[in-house]
């Protein structure tokens, strides 16, 4: 008999972050929140970590691909318990903060004068504990899944995976405001 996932949404991002991974400056962090919530997409489309979590994150096609609020509702929630810390650094893509300008106000948009901002995502110490202990509670292929994710796509180019996810996924960009230019 299967035994009852233990796993929440929460979970899946914390664990997501403290995968093993063959680079070690991926450990413990994601740069970009697009690039997690792809991440946590492709875990979902590509693995079958699903079956570890009571309630997966569902997806929607949006603005800019694959798009799941609870996303980004999981990365609050963490940085509200100090379980994840948040850097803001200016880059030269505006893809990341175009999404979270909309995943606040899907009305609103962004001046030509705006910063574009990525918010590099990490967890603290605190954070680390816990998902130490959460990992007792993944399978050995969980982890599998979730070191593959990390591994494959966690050091791609922001550009490159949304156009791997688009190409792999189009029914995941069909509402995407930069599908053609990807």
């Amino acid at each position: 008999m299967a035994s009852t996932p233990q796993l929440d949404q929460t979970d899946t991002i914390l664990l997501l972050l403290a995968a093993e991974t063959s680079n070690a400056k991926q450990r413990f962090r994601c740069d970009g929140i697009t690039r997690l919530e792809k991440l946590v997409f492709l875990l979902k489309q590509e693995t079958d970590f699903d079956n570890e979590v009571q309630e997966p994150f569902a997806f929607e096609a949006y603005h800019y691909g694959p798009y799941s609020r609870e996303v980004y509702d999981a990365v609050d929630f963490l940085k509200a318990m100090q379980l994840m810390s948040e850097r803001q650094v200016d880059v030269s893509s505006g893809l990341d903060v175009s999404e979270e300008v909309e995943a606040l106000d899907p009305y609103d948009a962004l001046g030509e004068d705006d910063r574009y901002i990525e918010r590099q995502l990490e967890l603290t110490e605190d954070g680390k504990a816990v998902a130490k202990v959460l990992s007792t509670r993944v399978s050995p292929s969980g982890k599998e899944a979730l070191k593959k994710i990390k591994d494959k796509y966690g050091t791609m180019p922001l550009r490159q995976l949304l156009r791997y996810v688009y190409d792999r996924y189009p029914a995941y960009a069909e509402n995407s405001l930069i599908r053609d230019a990807i």
